[in-house]
C-alpha cells in the first residue's frame, strides 16, 4: 500500500485549507499570483508553458491521455493569447471568442487543451487558486460545557478561526458554488486601499486589477446575505464573522466540472435557482440564517465560474437559449429571476461554417457581432502538422499494416492540396514576385508551405523574391470568405481512410496510395472539394495526383541511383566556374592565370568543347557564350556587393547538367531492369519450394540484393517495398 503514502505527499499542498488570517498572509507574499482575474490566470497559465520558436504555444503541444495535442493552427492560438491581452486592458472578458472552421478543423481539440492547461495550472504552486465556504461549529466549542470547560483551543493568532475544525465540531458547512475569491470578503473601500498597496510595486498589474471585478465589485448574493446576517448578529464585528471562513485550495477540473465546463449543442437552462434554507441538512444554522430566504445557484454557468466556459456548436441551439449573453458579455453579470450576479469567465464556442453564415442573416446578427470575436480554425495547410496528427494512429495499427516511406507524406501532401487556391497577381504590387507565385502549382505550393522548397525553375532573382514572400504568400487569403482551409479533405475523412487502406493488411507503399486516391476522386457525392471548378491545376485532384506521381518517381529514381551507386559528384559549381572563365577569355581575347603555377595561358578549348556536349547544345555556340557572358555582368551589375554563386546564377546550365549525367547511367538501370522480374521469380518459387531454375546470374542477383538492403538500410523500406518500389519506376520510366 506503498501509493497511499505517495498520494498523500501528492495532494496535501492540493487540499489546502487557511483560516482568512492564514490567507491573508498568503495574499502578502504573493500579491500578484492572489489577486489574478481569469483572463490573468489563463494568460499566465499560456505564458507558464511557453512558446517554442515557431510562436506555438507549448501546452497544445503537450501529450495528455485524455486531450490529445494539436499540431499548427500557430494563428488561432496566438488570436487566443491576444483576446486574453485585450481583456487584461479591458479589465472584464468581454467578448465571446467563437472559434469558426470547417468540420474537423480541431476547434474542439483546442479548447479541450486550453482547459487541460488550466487543469494542470491549477496544480502547481504558481497556479494556486483558493475560493471559501462558511463554517458553523457546534454550540460546545464556542460556548463550552456547563460552563466549566471549553472544548476549542485558544487561537494563535488575533484573528481565530473555525478553518480548521473536525466534521465532529462541525453542524453545517455552507459552500460558495461559485468559487468567489476569498478578496472579496473584504469590505470594498478597504479592498480597493489593499489592493493598491500590495500592487503598488506592480503599476501594470494594479491598472488592470483596477478595472476588475476584484476592486469594484462585491461577494455573491448567498454569501453577502450570510456575512452581512452574521455581521448584525455579531454587533458589526468583522473579526468575528470572519471567523467562519475557510479558505480553500480548489483545482480547476472539466471532468469534474469545476472552473471547466462545456455546454453541449442541445436544448437546456444554463442556470437556475434553488432555494435551501428548507433543506433540512442545514435545518443546524444559526437563527440569524435561517430566517433568511437563501437561494444556491446551479448550471454550467456557474460551475464555470473563474474558469473557462465553452458552448460547443453554440450556433446549433436557437438564438433565444444564449440570448442572455448580450448582457453579460456586457456587464458580466448575469440576471436570474431578480437575482443579479457578477461573472468571472472566459467564454469561448465553437461553430462550423455553415452554421455561421446561416446566422449571419438573423436580425440580431448584427448585435451579437459587436459582442463576439470570430477566430478562424482552418484546415492546416503545412504537411507535416498535418501528418502529426496521424501518427499515433499508423502507431496503434503498426501490428495490422505499416506504410512505407513517403506513404503517409503523400497522402497529406493531396489533403493540403485540396485546401488551397491558386496565387493571385492582383494580390502582389511587385510584379516580379506576382509572376512567380501565379506559376506555383499546386504541389509546388504545398511544398513550399511546409518546406519552404522553391521550385528549380524559376531564375535567381525570382527564387530570391519568393523566399523573402513567405508569410505574404501563407496570408494571401486570410481575411477572405473563402480562405485557404476553408475547404478540402478533413482529417476525420483522412483517419477513415488510413484505417480503409490498413484493412487489407498489407504493407502500404505509395502505390497502394495513388491507387486509393484515384478511386477516392470519383466519388463526387461524398466530398464537396471534388465539385469545385477547377483553376488550372487547382481544385483538380486529379492533377493533384499526376503531380504526386512525378514527384514520388523523383524521389525514387534519386533512391535508385543512389543505391546503384550513380551518384553524380562532380562538382557543378567549380564546373560551371571554369567553363564561364575559359569562354570569358576566349570572346576578350585574354589569357587564364594558371592558380597552380601562376602562369597565364590561353584558354582550354577541350575543356569548352567537353562542357557543351555535355548540356547537349544545339543552340549556335558562340551566340550561347555571349548570352552567358551577358547574364552574368547584367547579374553583377544588379548584386554589386553579392559573391557570385554560378549554380545560382545559371540555373538552367545546372538542369541541363543533371539531364546529361541521368541520361548517361539510364543504360546502367535498364541493365538492372532486366533482371528484376527474374529475380522476382526466383524469389516466388523459393518461397513456393520449387527447384526450378530461374535465368539470372549470381552476379546480377548480388547487384540487385545490395540495391534493395541500400534501400533498406538507408531510406528505411522493407524489402518487399523496395523490390515493390523499383519495378514500379523501372515501368513507369524506364
Amino acid at each position: 500500500m506503498r501509493w497511499i503514502e505517495e498520494a498523500n505527499v501528492e495532494d496535501r499542498s492540493l487540499n489546502e485549507v487557511l483560516s482568512f488570517h492564514d490567507y491573508m498572509e498568503e495574499v502578502e507574499q504573493h500579491p500578484i499570483r492572489s489577486c489574478r482575474p481569469s483572463y490573468l490566470y489563463l494568460l499566465d497559465m499560456l505564458n507558464h508553458f511557453g512558446q517554442d520558436d515557431q510562436d506555438q504555444f507549448k501546452l497544445f503541444q503537450m501529450e495528455h491521455p485524455d486531450s490529445p495535442p494539436v499540431f499548427g493552427q500557430t494563428n488561432t492560438q496566438l488570436s487566443l493569447y491576444q483576446n486574453l491581452i485585450n481583456f487584461k486592458e479591458e479589465g472584464i472578458n468581454n467578448k465571446f471568442i467563437l472559434l469558426v472552421g470547417p468540420n474537423g478543423c480541431g476547434k474542439s481539440s483546442l479548447v479541450r487543451k486550453f482547459m487541460k492547461g488550466a487543469e494542470e495550472y491549477s496544480k502547481c504552486d504558481d497556479g494556486k487558486i483558493y475560493t471559501f465556504s462558511w463554517i458553523f461549529p457546534i454550540d460546545n466549542y464556542v460556548k463550552g460545557t456547563l460552563g466549566l470547560s471549553k472544548t476549542s483551543q485558544p487561537e494563535k493568532d488575533p484573528l481565530s478561526s473555525f478553518a480548521s475544525l473536525e466534521d465532529k465540531d462541525i453542524v453545517a458547512i455552507v459552500h460558495s458554488e461559485l468559487h468567489d475569491h476569498p478578496l472579496l470578503l473584504i469590505p470594498r473601500a478597504h479592498r480597493q486601499k489593499l489592493l493598491v498597496d500590495l500592487l503598488a510595486p506592480y503599476p501594470e498589474m494594479l491598472e488592470s486589477v483596477k478595472k476588475s471585478y476584484l476592486y469594484r465589485s462585491d461577494l455573491s448574493k448567498k454569501n453577502r446575505m450570510i456575512y452581512d446576517a452574521l455581521l448584525k448578529n455579531h454587533k458589526g464585528n468583522h473579526q468575528d464573522v470572519l471567523r467562519h471562513i475557510r479558505v480553500e485550495r480548489y483545482n480547476i477540473s472539466k471532468r469534474y466540472s469545476s472552473s471547466a465546463v462545456t455546454i453541449e449543442p442541445q436544448l437546456h437552462v444554463d442556470a437556475r435557482l434553488q432555494q435551501i434554507t428548507m433543506d433540512k441538512r442545514l435545518a443546524n444554522l444559526p437563527p440569524s440564517l435561517q430566517s433568511l430566504n437563501l437561494f444556491q445557484l446551479h448550471g454550467e454557468v456557474v460551475l464555470a465560474n473563474r474558469g473557462v466556459l465553452e458552448f460547443s456548436d453554440l450556433l446549433k441551439r436557437p438564438l433565444d437559449t444564449f440570448k442572455y449573453l448580450l448582457m453579460t458579455m456586457e456587464t458580466s453579470s448575469i440576471n436570474l429571476q431578480g437575482i443579479l450576479t457578477e461573472l468571472d469567465i472566459f467564454f469561448v464556442g465553437t461553430s462550423n461554417e455553415v452554421h455561421l453564415t446561416a446566422f449571419k442573416q438573423h436580425p440580431d446578427y448584427n448585435s451579437f457581432k459587436g459582442r463576439f470575436n470570430f477566430v478562424q480554425v482552418p484546415y492546416l495547410l503545412n504537411y507535416h502538422h498535418e501528418s502529426q496528427i496521424y501518427n499515433e494512429q499508423i502507431q496503434g495499427l503498426k501490428d495490422k499494416s505499416v506504410l512505407e516511406p513517403n506513404s503517409l507524406e503523400t497522402l497529406c501532401l493531396f489533403t493540403v492540396m485540396t485546401r488551397l487556391r491558386p496565387c493571385l497577381g492582383k494580390n502582389y504590387q511587385d510584379k516580379l514576385l506576382a509572376k512567380t507565385v501565379t506559376a506555383l502549382n499546386p504541389l509546388e505550393k504545398a511544398l513550399f508551405i511546409g518546406d519552404h522548397q522553391i521550385p528549380t525553375k524559376f531564375e535567381m532573382e525570382a527564387r530570391q523574391i519568393l523566399g523573402q514572400n513567405y508569410q505574404s504568400l501563407c496570408h494571401e487569403y486570410q481575411d477572405d470568405t473563402l480562405y485557404e482551409g476553408k475547404f478540402g479533405i478533413s482529417p476525420r475523412d483522412i483517419k477513415k481512410i488510413i484505417y480503409d487502406l490498413t484493412s487489407s493488411g498489407q504493407t502500404l507503399t505509395i502505390i497502394e496510395i495513388v491507387k486509393y486516391l484515384e478511386s477516392l476522386i470519383q466519388q463526387k457525392n461524398e466530398y464537396d472539394f471534388l465539385n469545385m471548378s477547377a483553376q488550372g491545376d487547382f481544385h483538380n485532384p486529379a492533377r493533384f495526383i499526376s503531380l504526386l506521381k512525378e514527384y514520388n518517381l523523383d524521389i525514387l529514381d534519386r533512391e535508385l541511383r543512389d543505391s546503384l551507386g550513380l551518384v553524380d559528384n562532380r562538382s557543378y559549381e567549380s564546373y560551371i566556374q571554369r567553363y564561364i572563365e575559359n569562354i570569358s577569355a576566349k570572346i576578350k581575347g585574354e589569357k587564364i592565370k594558371n592558380q597552380i603555377t601562376g602562369k597565364f595561358e590561353t584558354y582550354d578549348e577541350f575543356l569548352i568543347k567537353e562542357f557543351e556536349e555535355s548540356i547537349l547544345l544545339k543552340e549556335e555556340a558562340g551566340g550561347f557564350q555571349s548570352h552567358l557572358i551577358s547574364k552574368l555582368g547584367a547579374y553583377s551589375l544588379d548584386h554589386p556587393q553579392a559573391e557570385i554563386v554560378y549554380c545560382q546564377v545559371f540555373p538552367d546550365i545546372v538542369d541541363r547538367l543533371q539531364q546529361s549525367f541521368r541520361n548517361e547511367q539510364k543504360k546502367s538501370i535498364q541493365q538492372i531492369a532486366k533482371n528484376v522480374l527474374f529475380y522476382e521469380a526466383e524469389l516466388a518459387r523459393r518461397n513456393d519450394n520449387i527447384q526450378e531454375k530461374v535465368p539470372i546470374s549470381s552476379e546480377d542477383r548480388k547487384r540487385i540484393e545490395k540495391v534493395i538492403n541500400h534501400m533498406v538500410e538507408k531510406y528505411h523500406y522493407s524489402n518487399m517495398a523496395a523490390l515493390s518500389l523499383m519495378k514500379y519506376l523501372i515501368k513507369m520510366r524506364y
